[in-house]
């Protein structure tokens, strides 16, 4: 398989790029994602949660001091709000059960907006989980310790994104559900302190795995707190 460093990818035309990834190395890039990448959901706290009242993405990241979990700040701040609503919830990332995420976030810059409201800061909520918790989820964390803090991406460079719609889960049976994953690579348009901004083109996806691409419209609401 041959492999293109980050520059050489963004030094490419459009038409290069696209001939590079449409190749087994733009296949690993999924492949690559999926064992960072998990799915988090929240329901009232019955014995046999059914009704799912939101559903999200989030990833493990060790920055030195052991592996913490980060997701969006706009979840976070439903999950508090849908909690104030409904009562105790059970919130449930991956395979671990976490019954009040509130117990354990470190940092959320956005908690005082409102939910729906602009947001104005870095769109981040992060939680130091209870032991074993990491374990249980069961991916790897993204190493990035302070002093190897990457940069941001510029504007014209590829930058990489991955999570699970929520569109694509699909509820088998009680105690079961399967969770669908989406990723994707596209040109950054815009960065700003507080967000980073990409543009979809169509003529340049590829359907990488046989299953024809995304129609026209496609929801990507739940890869919301997915890395990017």
């Amino acid at each position: 398989m041959k492999v293109y460093a980050p520059w050489e990818l963004n030094a490419m035309t459009p038409d290069e790029r696209k001939a590079a990834l449409d190749s087994e190395f733009g296949r690993s890039f999924h492949v690559t994602a999926l064992q960072h990448v998990t799915w988090m959901f929240w329901a009232r706290d019955t014995e046999e949660p059914t009704q799912i009242l939101n559903h999200a993405s989030a990833f493990m990241l060790d920055r030195g001091r052991g592996p913490m979990l980060v997701t969006a700040a706009h979840i976070y701040r439903q999950y508090v709000a849908d909690w104030e609503r409904f009562g105790p919830l059970r919130c449930q990332i991956a395979n671990a059960v976490v019954p009040d995420l509130r117990m354990y976030v470190i940092a959320c810059g956005n908690l005082g907006i409102k939910t729906g409201e602009r947001e104005l800061e870095p769109d981040i909520a992060t939680f130091r989980l209870p032991a074993g918790a990491d374990r249980h989820i069961g991916k790897e964390p993204i190493t990035a310790p302070p002093d190897a803090w990457p940069l941001p991406p510029n504007p014209d460079e590829q930058a990489m994104f991955a999570g699970f719609p929520g569109q694509e889960r699909i509820v088998r049976r009680p105690g079961e559900i399967c969770f669908g994953f989406y990723a994707g690579m596209s040109l950054v348009t815009t960065v700003t302190d507080h967000q980073i901004t990409l543009r979809f083109e169509r003529e340049f996806m590829l359907d990488q795995h046989g299953k024809g691409l995304p129609p026209k419209g496609y929801g990507l609401g739940g890869i919301s707190g997915g890395p990017l």
